[in-house]
């Protein structure tokens, strides 16, 4: 990406952040991202983001950023395992995250297996649980956001 293409893909991006955050508020992203290691577009590309809505672990009041790692279907007893040997890289890497979902994102297959549908099952649940809670936190859009500014 050229340096004006990103700088105009990044104002359009901050442009309609302020719109969402002055009409609802922002309360959660959902950073989605293969199961693969880290590459150097997804350190860009989170980076990009949090620079604009200001991150939970970066700036005080920043929006929770949330890890969901998809595509494990290759972690058939523990997708977690994931997290457990990749967390440390990502941060080290500058990502971190308020909390993370590991999952499968295969379409509903009324054929699969019991123990794939099961899986499925649980990663939708997983996710919905985390966009439960960060509602339940009742966060209210603040007067003020730190990313707010150009």
């Amino acid at each position: 990406m050229g340096f004006f293409r990103t700088l105009f893909t990044k104002w359009r991006l901050k442009k309609s952040y302020k719109k969402l955050y002055r009409d609802d508020g922002v309360y959660l992203l959902l950073y989605c991202m293969r199961g693969s290691r880290a590459q150097r577009a997804l350190i860009r590309d989170y980076k990009f983001f949090t620079d604009i809505v200001g991150s939970t672990s970066t700036a005080a009041g920043g929006v929770p950023v949330v890890a969901v790692v998809t595509s494990l279907e290759d972690y058939p007893t523990d997708m977690d395992k994931w997290w457990v040997k990749n967390k440390d890289n990502l941060e080290s890497l500058g990502m971190r995250f308020s909390t993370h979902a590991c999952i499968t994102s295969l379409p509903d297959d009324p054929y699969a297996s019991p123990a794939m549908r099961a899986r499925r099952q649980r990663s939708e649940q997983v996710i919905r649980c985390i966009i439960y809670e960060s509602y339940q936190a009742g966060q209210t859009p603040r007067s003020s956001s730190p990313a707010l500014t150009l």
